[in-house]
């Protein structure tokens, strides 16, 4: 059976995040770009990348001020003021690091949720959401949602073509810079679960480039491995861990495509790259479709929106 795999890449526009109709309209257009060369009776499977939904963290619903401020921590700072003016009392409720995530993510998943469902069912795919930041979030109906967990992650939802969540994967290898406000999502959700199209492996970013996570997923009988990703690095500027060589040469030499030689049952993945800006962070990065020793399908520029797609066998991925 043939699959139709699609990464998206999506450039930051502040507009596209002022409203939860903007972002998903954004959100919808992408998707339906993404599977525009789709085979017309193929399953679907189109990734976001990492850090996708993090702007509405900033921007959704709140005053001109916040989106022109200086600086994300000036941001933050000014909608933590304004929601504990509401609020006092969640100064005593949630941890200091991360109170504002704790404060913004409730206000802004009825909208990330809308938003990836509908464009799960305009597409109909499988949808692996961008990531966003902050406490694992219930539902029941005497509480409505609710934080449910003291810390903050990074994390995503995966989306059936009918517009259901699946899984919450949260990423477990976190950067220096995450590791200020977040904590491990070890344990938490589901790295790999299991589809009509069997299993699928969601490892976020930095965690795709760590042996031991590209092992626990083949070991589960993961055919595909899709990476979120945010590279706050110049593509074609020096690599950070070693200034002689190029970033995007060192990402697509030792990514997706080496880590899926020689596995038991990976065969494709998926890298879907974040690029533009959100205050003092920039970032940029091709999306691919990669397969074992080799690349499927990669974007042109590392920045602008871009959707790459290719079609791939599923008995070869061993579904």
């Amino acid at each position: 059976m043939q699959v139709y795999l699609a990464a998206v890449q999506a450039q930051i526009l502040p507009g596209s995040y002022r409203s939860a109709a903007a972002f998903r309209e954004r959100t919808v257009s992408l998707a339906r770009a993404a599977v525009a060369g789709a085979p017309a009776n193929a399953p679907r499977v189109i990734a976001f990348p990492e850090a996708y939904a993090l702007p509405l963290l900033f921007w959704l619903d709140t005053p001109a001020s916040v989106l022109n401020a200086p600086g994300s921590l000036k941001a933050a700072l000014a909608l933590t003021a304004a929601s504990l003016r509401r609020e006092p009392a969640a100064l005593w409720r949630h941890p200091a690091p991360d109170l504002f995530y704790h404060l913004r993510l409730p206000q802004v998943w009825p909208a990330y949720l809308q938003a990836f469902a509908a464009a799960a069912r305009a597409s109909d795919a499988y949808v692996i959401g961008g990531s966003l930041m902050g406490p694992l979030l219930d539902e029941e109906p005497a509480r409505g949602v609710f934080v449910a967990s003291r810390r903050s992650y990074n994390w995503l939802a995966v989306f059936s073509p009918a517009g259901r969540v699946l899984a919450r994967p949260a990423k477990v290898r976190l950067t220096p810079a995450e590791r200020r406000a977040f904590i491990s999502g070890a344990g938490f959700g589901a790295q790999v679960l299991r589809t009509a199209l069997g299993r699928l492996g969601v490892l976020i970013c930095l965690d795709a480039f760590h042996e031991s996570l590209v092992e626990r997923v083949d070991a589960a009988g993961a055919w595909l491995l899709v990476q979120p990703s945010a590279n706050a690095a110049a593509w074609n500027g020096p690599w950070s861990a070693d200034p002689a060589q190029v970033e995007g040469e060192v990402w697509l030499r030792e990514g997706l495509a080496k880590m899926l030689e020689g596995r038991e049952n990976l065969r494709y993945g998926l890298n879907p790259m974040l690029n533009g800006d959100l205050y003092e962070m920039h970032f940029e990065g091709l999306s691919s479709v990669a397969a074992a020793g080799r690349l499927l399908a990669l974007a042109g520029e590392p920045l602008g929106d871009a959707a790459v797609g290719a079609v791939v066998e599923l008995a070869d991925a061993r579904g």
